[in-house]
């Protein structure tokens, strides 16, 4: 990242097509539901139009049966389900734009690295430099078994292997070096293969001979993204990333994120500004209060009431189906730390709610204010973020999170917030020139 105050815009598309939002009015209007290309290309040229910079696809390969026992309630409320594979997705969307960048998930608890690089070696020269790699470890049984595990593996050995996984795709990327091409046709000297590498890389989990059969791309390696929220997630991500997404709530959570994460990236030997982080934000935005008011009260209509508790089991792993109406989140504390998941953001909640607070009080606050939410004008909503951007470093940005719906959300945001936010000098009005790094650097 850049010395810059930019505020860096994004948009998290992974869950536009489920958790509800798919009732609300105006979602998928005149677009076939989630078969084809033309919906999404709608998004990218509208977040291009505000110059935003960066469109995210996040993904898991599984089917929760937390809730219940079944997969009915996913299945039936549209829950994360379905999930398509948005691989193919990514060379469509970037034939439509020219500038905004595209981010794409690969697990490193199962996918091989040697497969990782050669993809997004490939998805950097398609999009001529635009690429984002979302290096994610698995914390799903469900998802697990479909990659043939009874088990999942063990929360730490996650992200051991995840350490060793982006190690040897960062060396994969260096085996070409940038200048290696030749093309001297007189000569017949194609590449210099001074300039191409064996590794000859024998880890814990991998062994990998090298060289990358692959040109260099535009930007040699994908920008690298991290969401990781608990201590081993936040070593990986002060390690490797460019980037980090986070759900912290509160302003004072958030800078508590910003002053560890720095922390740990001097142990690395990196500077602050290498990496920053994109705080994910639901945005209600109208020329009025009460017009905001209503689109937020819609959403939350949409909502049945059990849908904060689906969503929690799958997250977690526990079936929040069984709690009797009184029982606290302290009564699920052992069984969620059992479960061996998503043990950073259980963390966020614990610190940032009462542990009093009843578990079906916070399945509904769980859907609707996991991440921090702002509605109002479009002055009021940048007063907001400004407000949070510069107390927390002013180092990243804003990512459009949960509880938005398209077109109308996506194109509200564009058209109101975004010119309030380029009139004060906050974000970008034009583009670099150069790769997705370089818009980052602006």
């Amino acid at each position: 990242m850049s010395e810059k105050d930019t505020i860096h815009l994004a948009a998290d598309l992974s869950f536009l097509h489920t958790d509800f939002l798919w009732r609300m009015p105006g979602s998928w209007a005149g677009y076939p539901y989630y078969s084809s290309s033309e919906f999404y290309e709608e998004i990218a040229k509208t977040a291009e139009r505000g110059r935003m910079d960066l469109l995210f696809f996040g993904d898991t390969g599984g089917t929760s049966e937390d809730f219940g026992g079944s997969h009915d309630a996913v299945v039936t409320n549209g829950v994360k389900w379905p999930r398509h594979d948005m691989t193919p997705m990514i060379p469509i969307l970037a034939r439509m734009t020219k500038h905004i960048g595209y981010a794409l998930t690969m697990s490193t608890t199962y996918h091989h690295p040697f497969h990782c690089a050669r993809v997004f070696n490939a998805l950097d020269h398609v999009t001529k430099g635009r690429i984002a790699w979302n290096a994610v470890t698995s914390a799903y049984k469900w998802e697990a078994m479909n990659w043939g595990f009874d088990v999942m593996m063990e929360h730490g050995e996650r992200y051991r292997r995840a350490q060793e996984f982006l190690e040897v795709a960062g060396r994969l990327w260096d085996s070409v070096e940038p200048d290696a091409v030749v093309l001297d046709r007189e000569e017949g000297l194609f590449l210099d293969p001074k300039k191409v590498h064996r590794l000859d890389f024998k880890g814990e989990y991998f062994k990998i001979r090298g060289p990358l059969p692959a040109l260099p791309s535009p930007q040699q390696k994908p920008l690298i993204i991290q969401a990781g929220q608990s201590g081993p997630g936040m070593d990986l991500a002060a390690r490797f990333a460019d980037l980090q997404f986070s759900t912290r709530r509160t302003i004072d959570s958030m800078k508590e994120h910003r002053t560890e994460i720095d922390k740990r990236l001097l142990k690395f030997s990196r500077k602050p500004r290498d990496l920053g982080i994109l705080w994910s934000v639901r945005v209600q935005v109208a020329e009025s209060q009460s017009e905001a008011r209503a689109k937020e009260k819609a959403f939350l209509d949409a909502i049945p009431p059990e849908g904060g508790l689906i969503e929690m089991s799958q997250w977690f792993g526990v079936d929040f189906s069984l709690a009797d109406p009184e029982m606290t989140l302290a009564d699920f504390i052992d069984q969620v730390c059992e479960t061996n998941g998503n043990l950073g953001t259980f963390e966020e909640i614990l610190r940032t709610t009462s542990p009093n607070t009843t578990v079906k009080e916070l399945g509904r606050d769980y859907l609707t204010k996991r991440i921090m939410a702002v509605e109002g004008t479009p002055k009021a909503i940048v007063d907001k973020l400004e407000r949070v951007h510069f107390e927390t470093g002013a180092n990243g940005g804003f990512i459009l999170g949960r509880g938005y719906h398209a077109m109308n959300n996506i194109r509200d945001f564009v058209d109101l917030v975004v010119p309030e936010l380029q009139r004060r000098g906050l974000s970008k009005k034009e583009y670099s020139s150069g790769t997705l790094k370089d818009n980052f650097n602006d």
